[in-house]
């Protein structure tokens, strides 16, 4: 299976059954696994930004809004929509695609080398709950997983999943995804144990 159309069936197991956005290169690999693998309406927007407060909308009456934009200035045209969503405590969770892990600027010395590639969770960090570029195909699902709970830990409030194109299009063997052990733990409480570890009780913000 595609990493992208096990993205998708998590989000629908999760309930959500629209999504907004903008299609680009960056994240077509996960529209193509919301349109083949689920049932999940893409709705397609003139504008980021317009998908952004779609999704805070659809939140504030559904209980979860979702919202993708591709890479680069795709990502950057959601930013208000997020600040919004920090400040009305919506959840929203954005998935953002971005330049493939080999083509990252970083690991070159430089800010850039992919094309429209941004360090996007850096840039969004203090206005959202979670903000995440997962490092492996296998990770990608668990971000996101850690991301839903923390925005709904505490006073809600929107997250971002960076996720590059090469693992959006990885193979990968569902089955085997690591992911967190579904139990009795409250979302919170799901939430505190991955950042500090289990039986801990510190506050993140």
């Amino acid at each position: 299976m595609k990493l992208a159309e096990a993205v998708a069936i998590f989000l629908e197991q999760q309930g959500v059954e629209h999504v907004f956005g903008v299609n680009g290169g960056a994240c077509l690999h996960l529209i193509h696994g919301i349109q083949d693998a689920t049932k999940i309406k893409f709705i397609p927007t003139a504008h980021e930004q317009g998908a952004g407060f779609a999704a805070d909308a659809y939140a504030r009456i559904r209980g979860l809004g979702v919202a993708m934009a591709t890479s680069g200035p795709g990502a950057t045209n959601l930013v208000t929509a997020i600040s919004a969503a920090w400040q009305d405590s919506t959840p929203v969770l954005f998935i953002v695609g971005n330049v493939a892990t080999f083509r990252q600027g970083a690991q070159f010395g430089v800010r850039a080398y992919g094309f429209q590639e941004l360090d996007f969770v850096r840039m969004i960090g203090g206005v959202t709950k979670y903000a995440n570029q997962p490092e492996r195909a296998e990770d990608v699902i668990p971000s996101i997983e850690a991301c839903l709970a923390a925005m709904n830990y505490g006073r809600k409030g929107p997250g971002v999943v960076d996720i590059p194109d090469d693992l959006q299009r990885a193979d990968i063997d569902a089955s085997k995804l690591h992911h967190w052990r579904l139990d009795n733990r409250s979302a919170g409480e799901r939430w505190r144990d991955h950042v500090y570890g289990p039986a801990a009780y510190g506050k993140p913000t």
